[in-house]
């Protein structure tokens, strides 16, 4: 492998990923799909370099929402904001984990979808318990947040099988959806 080819894949892709994630959020209410981009990470990317990408979707996420939407800067705010980021970062953790290092997942795709947003939804209500804010857990918004994560995750991994399959030179290696 070129270290050219090395370093497009390094940056190309998750570079796609937070632009497309951040501007489809604008687009659709500012409901941010931190468990699909967390997932979508972890199955394309090593730990590392997917924790600094779910890092730079956070924090463009949370200067946008204090900067151009007019989130109250104040503790509350600020601390959800952070739970938002580790909550974020176990997700990607308990996907990485149950998906491996192999690129042929099948029905660990899903499986890590559903564990990432059961651990993400986990830590947030935690987190609420102690900060305020449990009431918002209720299930018909667990259930909006569930479907929000899941459609963007779908489409961030049919961007990235787009992406692999139209220029492997620049994204890498694309994911096989089936175990052979």
């Amino acid at each position: 492998m070129s270290a050219t080819r090395s370093t497009n894949e390094s940056f190309l892709w998750p570079l796609a990923l937070a632009a497309t994630a951040i501007l489809g959020t604008l687009v659709t209410a500012c409901m941010m799909p931190f468990v699909g981009v967390a997932v979508a990470s972890a199955a394309t990317m090593p730990r590392g370099r997917a924790a600094l990408t779910i890092g730079g979707v956070w924090a463009i996420n949370q200067m946008l929402g204090f900067g151009l939407l007019g989130f109250p800067l104040d503790a509350f705010a600020l601390s959800w904001g952070a739970a938002l980021l580790l909550a974020s970062l176990a997700a990607m953790l308990v996907a990485a984990t149950l998906l491996g290092t192999r690129r042929d997942f099948g029905w660990r795709l899903f499986a890590g979808f559903v564990a990432a947003f059961v651990a993400y939804e986990a830590a947030l209500f935690a987190f609420a318990l102690v900060a305020g804010g449990a009431g918002t857990f209720t299930l018909s918004i667990i259930a909006q947040l569930a479907a929000n994560d899941a459609l963007w995750f779908a489409a961030l991994i049919a961007l990235h099988l787009g992406l692999t399959r139209a220029a492997p030179g620049w994204f890498g290696a694309g994911l096989a959806l089936r175990s052979a």
